[in-house]
């Protein structure tokens, strides 16, 4: 698949073979109406090309129409048995009688007719509720839901986030994107006539107020706002922007007239078995939706959206559970009275970014129940994971697409980020751009191991932001660490700790200091004393400036808590000083039991750490059972030590290696 065919791959395609090709005279009006549905629709009247055009496909789902004047062909059995298509259809032009036995064999045949018109109409049921299915989601684990607290967060755990920062970002723009917009939707469809016309009606009558009505509407709009949200296509979405920001800003206007405090809601639809478990084994963490999410109050209609459990796919019905009174900063409508489809399904729309905490699941029936509660900044975790994204990315720079731009970089989508950058403004009086061109450069050097390069830009950046904002300005401080981390990554640690110890100055200047951030900042500087200058009482001082601040601002027992625990301990170690290294071994063991996830490679190397202690100690007993518990581990999973220990009883190991003398 080229790159303009993945950028542009949707949920689905229409395929439509007809063999009566010859005396049928109705091809393009069939034709017309598939591509009023899916503007890449397929028509062929040869089998073996369609079959092989099918076979060249990668990520749609396949949609297919047959037509004909006989149901016995063999073109049926071949094309039922491709595991990329999700449903036939099949337009019969006879009044040959149906043979409903036969048809049974053909499991994906969803229906039957000799009007096209209610093929039509159930091929947009099918494809609405397939466009249900592709609900992109990520999900925060319950024990690590502050995870992307770090000094350089990850991709993954930016994709977390990315939609509700997108949408923080796009609320800040004034601009009016609706002519970019028209402008790609002409090129992307422009070999298509029909859709060509409905982006003219676009172009002529859309209005701000208008933004749910277009979006319900079975065209383009809401495939193409929902496929750039699912994949996170930057250059689509930032030609979106205004669109995305008035459908948002109209559901804040709708919600401010409902007058609901408790609601129940529904969303039903058929997911992968892989993507069901990923939900099933986070009870209690955070889900974050990609996209716009539409719901019913119907949880009839749920169902039959969900339709049927089989090998593949997992009936489910996502319950949620909304409380007003609990929740300010969610947005969320019903939409009925604005919508293309009236009030026939009574549809809510929640706003991109949507965050839900996993209450639990449970099976009713044949269908999968999981329950959802809807959350909020309100949530001290979620609170503090915003707070902290939007000082990394900028969000309150009085330009936002300094902002956009850092949080596409930070996504590893340095080419859109760096043209963003140049297409916005004259760069050699747009320094604020210029200086984000240049940490943006900054990231992808490192990214490609490139250290050197890496420090080169970021301290132009540095450079650039030093002669045009105030040298007390809280905002150096996010620069000031990426030089010092890239002064790190090229052994330059002296320096490193100097640029550091400026960000920490700068970030407790800020109204609101990010005082997590400052928490890294320290524990990069205690290990660059600890590991390369072997300076161990300063390093001790920096990691417990750092384990203070994490203890304030992190979960009690987060990953980045329990490894510095170990830092410390390591150094006691090193210092002779036993009874403290005991002392911080076993407030690590303690927390990494409470957070329940303890890797057998992880304990054994803490234990093996534990009982050299001992031996210094001159308690050989104490060192033998230690060594005995790590062999027992060893034994037990010796094809894999990074495997969970989940039967293992850590209260019992805890009590027996650190009894009393």
């Amino acid at each position: 698949m080229s790159n303009n065919q993945q950028q542009h791959a949707e949920a689905f395609i229409m395929v439509c073979l007809d063999i009566t090709f010859n005396t049928n005279n109705n091809q393009e009006k069939v034709i017309e109406q598939l591509r009023q549905i899916d503007a890449k629709s397929q028509m062929f009247s040869v089998p073996d090309q369609c079959i092989d055009y099918i076979f060249s496909l990668e990520n749609e789902l396949v949609l297919f129409l047959f037509v004909t004047d006989t149901i016995d062909h063999p073109v049926l059995t071949i094309i039922s048995n491709l595991s990329i298509v999700s449903s036939i259809y099949i337009l019969c032009i006879s009044n040959e009688k149906t043979d409903e036995n036969q048809l049974q064999s053909f499991q994906k045949v969803q229906r039957i007719s000799t009007e096209i018109s209610q093929l039509i109409d159930q091929i947009k049921f099918d494809i609405r509720r397939i466009e249900y299915e592709y609900m992109k989601f990520e999900i925060l684990q319950k024990s690590n839901a502050s995870s992307t607290f770090s000094i350089s967060p990850n991709k993954q755990e930016y994709s977390f986030m990315f939609t509700k920062l997108l949408k923080d970002i796009f609320l800040k723009f004034e601009d009016d994107s609706t002519p970019e917009l028209i402008e790609y939707y002409q090129s992307r469809y422009h070999d298509n006539s029909s859709m060509l016309g409905v982006i003219d009606e676009f172009k002529r009558t859309y209005q701000a107020n208008k933004a749910i009505n277009w979006y319900t509407r079975d065209s383009f709009i809401y495939r193409t706002v929902n496929e750039a949200l699912r994949t996170q296509n930057a250059e689509a979405l930032y030609k979106m922007r205004t669109f995305i920001r008035h459908l948002h800003q109209q559901l804040v206007s709708i919600q401010a007239e409902s007058q609901i405090s408790m609601l129940t809601l529904y969303r039903g639809l058929k997911m992968k078995i892989n993507e069901f478990e990923k939900i099933r084994n986070n009870e209690g963490g955070l889900l974050s939706i990609s996209s716009f999410l539409s719901t019913t109050a119907s949880k009839d209609l749920a169902v039959v959206y969900a339709g049927h459990t089989d090998s593949r796919e997992i009936a489910v019905v996502f319950e949620l559970k909304i409380d007003s009174n609990e929740i300010t900063n969610s947005t969320f409508a019903c939409i009925e009275q604005f919508s293309h489809f009236g009030q026939s399904e009574n549809e809510w729309l929640f706003s991109v970014g949507s965050v839900f905490r996993i209450r639990e699941i449970q099976q009713i029936e044949s269908i999968m129940l999981i329950s959802l509660v809807l959350t909020d900044d309100q949530d001290e975790n979620l609170q503090k994971l915003t707070e902290h994204m939007h000082k990394i990315i900028q969000i309150e720079y009085r330009n936002p697409l300094v902002a956009l731009c850092r949080l596409f970089a930070r996504m590893g989508k340095y080419e859109t980020a760096s043209e963003l950058c140049k297409k916005n403004g004259e760069l050699e009086n747009g320094w604020e751009m210029l200086a984000t061109l240049f940490d943006t450069y900054g990231l992808m050097h490192a990214n490609q191991r490139n250290d050197k390069n890496a420090l080169h830009y970021h301290r132009k950046a540095l450079n650039t932001m030093t002669q045009h904002v105030a040298t007390n300005d809280p905002i150096l401080a996010s620069y000031y660490k990426t030089v010092a981390i890239s002064y790190s990554a090229v052994n330059q640690d002296k320096l490193a700790l100097d640029h550091y110890q400026i960000a920490i100055d700068l970030e407790l200047q800020a109204l609101q200091p990010d005082y997590t951030s400052i928490a890294y900042s320290y524990d990069a500087m205690g290990n660059i004393l600890h590991y390369t200058f072997q300076q161990y009482n300063r390093a001790l001082q920096y990691y417990k400036h750092a384990l203070k601040l994490m203890l304030e601002n992190l979960p009690p027992n987060h990953d980045d808590i329990i490894s510095l625990y170990q830092e410390m301990a390591d150094i006691y170690d090193e210092q002779g000083k036993y009874d403290e290294a005991l002392d911080a071994f076993h407030e690590s063991l303690l927390r990494r039991k409470a957070s329940q996830k303890c890797k057998s490679l992880d304990l054994n190397n803490t234990l093996k750490k534990i009982a050299t202690i001992y031996k210094n100690k001159g308690n050989m007993e104490r060192t033998s059972v230690i060594l005995s518990i790590c062999g027992d581990i060893e034994s037990s999973c010796p094809r894999s030590l990074e495997s969970r220990m989940d039967n293992l009883d850590l209260d019992a190991l805890i009590a027996k290696i650190f009894q009393s003398d």
